[in-house]
């Protein structure tokens, strides 16, 4: 057996742990809702910063948002790998199914990349970010949508893509900031 073969299986099996041994209700209508909210929680969270007069902040937010999703999608095309319920016949799917490959989690990436920007200038908030963010993760694999590498793939991508945007920002605020970064 290769070490992918063995990747894969490992990933298959917490796949269907997660996807099946899971059960409840209360995730049952909670994780298909996180599909959309999800984006509705990031919008909202820029329009709070909006609100709060942290105008830059919200700005770097959503270029990092829009600059993960130009990132991400590309290599999904690339890896082009077909999503569990594709490849699995016991898959629980209890959301909509969808039109791009799996790998990476684009919610997933989009999640960690806003909770490292935001993280940055609100510690405070931190814990609560990324908690949601993981939740996020989790809940995209309960619903039958990605395997568990798929949304490794999403952290690690949405880590770099913020951790990027804030070294760009850190470079540049003359234009942006003056302190925090």
């Amino acid at each position: 057996m290769s070490i992918i073969s063995f990747i894969e299986s490992i990933d298959r099996s917490i796949f269907l742990d997660i996807n099946l041994d899971f059960q409840n209700r209360f995730f049952d209508m909670l994780f298909p809702f996180l599909r959309d909210f999800t984006f509705i929680f990031w919008i909202g969270f820029i329009i709070y910063l909006i609100i709060k007069k942290e105008k830059k902040l919200a700005l770097l937010m959503t270029a990092g948002i829009i600059a993960g999703a130009i990132l991400t999608f590309p290599v999904k095309f690339f890896f082009e790998r077909e999503r569990p319920y594709e490849q699995l016949d016991s898959v629980r799917l209890i959301a909509p199914t969808e039109f791009d490959p799996s790998f990476p989690s684009g919610h997933t990436e989009m999640s960690f990349l806003a909770a490292t920007i935001a993280s940055k200038f609100h510690p405070e908030y931190s814990k609560y970010l990324y908690g949601f963010s993981i939740v996020v993760a989790l809940s995209r694999i309960y619903v039958g949508v990605h395997f568990p590498i798929d949304t490794i793939g999403g952290v690690i991508i949405g880590i770099l893509v913020g951790r990027l945007m804030l070294m760009i920002a850190k470079r540049k605020k003359s234009i942006l900031w003056e302190e925090k970064i």
